[in-house]
């Protein structure tokens, strides 16, 4: 699977424009803006700290900022750039968002999910939040709450090209699950228990499965983590040949 940086290209060309007219007599937006498209993202930060110097309570130049050191690898000053944004925006959904995805990075799963409510309850229509709090979920060994997560992402975005992956994860954690609760009423009954070679030939087929659905969808979370403002859907980047795979 290609690993691509795509956020730029989920910018609609008319926001574009408007942002041009908005931020005409802010040069180094517009700059910044430039760079930023050109994945260039050095300098984009620096065009955009001059651009917050000159309207520090501007929340689209504080979105832009955590975008830009977030790509540079500086989670911590992504964070305090959404967060302040936060301050000067009623569009609170893709500043919790990105913050989620900051803590997620962060390995703090749990403010991450904190992170997620708070995007969806102020946008129902970040459908990734419900894939990535799946996520986090799963990380914490959550199986119950990442079903319920997943199984929200693909109702509420069904056309997704991560379909029938999220799908065979979903099974799979299902049937652990029934497993785990089986072996867990077996284990009252009986000190011990042997399990058959073909059940460990099994048991590491499914785990091979999920590993592998996991890889697929820790991708997504890498490619699908700054939405913008005015995107009006998740980003994938997953090919028919992975999704078949």
């Amino acid at each position: 699977m290609k690993n691509r940086i795509v956020l730029t290209f989920i910018i609609q060309f008319a926001f574009i424009l408007s942002l041009t007219a908005l931020y005409a007599e802010n040069d180094a937006f517009i700059k910044g803006l430039d760079y930023y498209q050109k994945g260039e993202f050095e300098l984009a930060r620096a065009h955009f700290e001059e651009a917050k110097s000159l309207e520090p309570t501007n929340p689209t130049i504080c979105f832009y900022l955590g975008n830009v050191y977030y790509q540079l690898k500086d989670i911590d000053n992504a964070i305090l750039n959404y967060t302040r944004g936060l301050d000067f925006t009623k569009e609170k959904g893709p500043f919790f968002y990105n913050l989620g995805n900051c803590y997620f990075v962060k390995k703090n799963y749990d403010m991450a999910l904190e992170m997620y409510k708070k995007a969806i309850e102020y946008d129902q229509n970040l459908f990734d939040a419900y894939l990535n709090s799946g996520n986090a979920y799963y990380l914490e060994k959550k199986y119950d709450k990442t079903i319920e997560s997943w199984e929200t992402y693909l109702e509420k975005y069904p056309k997704t090209p991560q379909y029938n992956k999220i799908k065979k994860a979903i099974a799979y954690l299902k049937q652990k699950l029934e497993k785990m609760k089986t072996e867990e009423n077996a284990a009252k009954t009986s000190a011990s228990s042997e399990v058959s070679a073909k059940d460990e030939s099994k048991k590491k087929e499914n785990d091979n499965l999920l590993n592998d659905i996991m890889g697929d969808l820790n991708q997504i979370i890498k490619q699908t983590e700054n939405v913008m403002e005015t995107s009006e859907e998740p980003i994938n980047d997953l090919s028919s040949e992975d999704i078949e795979r």
